[in-house]
């Protein structure tokens, strides 16, 4: 599959759904159970975004009504500020075909590396990878969260001679592993896809010294950042990686483009 058409979007404010009172007063006791137990308290004040407010947008933006999405797959690591709401179904129901939906949460930053993945697997004709993060936490943490709330959708197609099926995922990567594990994986990407531009996130630069010519993508939006790189793209074949310090996920994929 290839990649035919992308595109990114920066959402500000937050979610219609929280000028809701009573949403926004449910919801803040919602995680307020959910986080007592270990001795958190929810914010003063909940803000944020909706992934279903922000995707479909993305959506709108990037798939036409005649070219019907087979499957869609949504990748995202923060909580959203709907957590009631099915949102791989919901954008099911406003995507053009009506697709099969999955959701992919709780990988950090290789959830969309395992969307890829969903996608060649199944082996459809059309499908949409849409990748979502927010700035903001429902509870206290010392977490960082991003600094901005992001999303980037992107529309795969089936076509001859290009594809998607380079992914690689290494669990367990502790630091001190990346340099050996990184290069043998983009070495092996790069034999069968020569001349592929690299795009690095901060993270894996940083834990990579020696790392092959690259363009390094800032810190900050760890779920979205070498996507909403790629989104610029415009043609040739991509090699994108991220490292996830704390989940030690190091993932690696080369994007077709046309």
């Amino acid at each position: 599959m290839r990649l035919v058409r992308a595109g990114r979007r920066g959402f500000t404010g937050d979610a219609a759904v929280l000028a809701d009172d009573d949403h926004r007063a449910q919801v803040t006791d919602y995680f307020a159970d959910l986080v007592r137990p270990f001795g958190a308290e929810p914010v003063a004040v909940l803000s944020g975004h909706s992934y279903g407010e922000m995707a479909k947008e993305l959506v709108a933006e990037v798939v036409p009504a005649a070219e019907p999405v087979d499957l869609l797959v949504l990748a995202f690591s923060v909580h959203d500020v709907w957590p009631g709401r099915a949102t791989a179904t919901y954008l099911s129901h406003v995507c053009p075909g009506t697709p099969m939906s999955f959701a992919i949460c709780d990988q950090g930053s290789a959830s969309p590396f395992t969307g890829l993945r969903v996608i060649r697997d199944y082996g459809v004709r059309r499908a949409l990878l849409v990748v979502v993060e927010q700035a903001a936490l429902p509870y206290e943490s010392t977490a960082a969260t991003p600094l901005a709330h992001r999303g980037v959708a992107m529309l795969y197609e089936d076509g001859a001679g290009t594809r998607v099926t380079d992914v690689r995922q290494y669990p367990d990567v502790g630091p001190e592993a990346v340099p050996e594990v990184a290069r043998l994986g983009v070495a092996e990407l790069s034999a069968g896809h020569p001349g592929a531009r690299v795009v690095l996130s901060d993270s894996l630069a940083a834990a990579w010294p020696g790392s092959p010519d690259h363009t390094r993508v800032p810190s900050g939006q760890p779920t979205t950042g070498v996507w909403w790189h790629l989104a610029e793209e415009r043609e040739g074949a991509v090699l994108v990686g991220d490292y996830d310090r704390e989940l030690r996920y190091l993932c690696f994929a080369v994007v077709a483009q046309s």
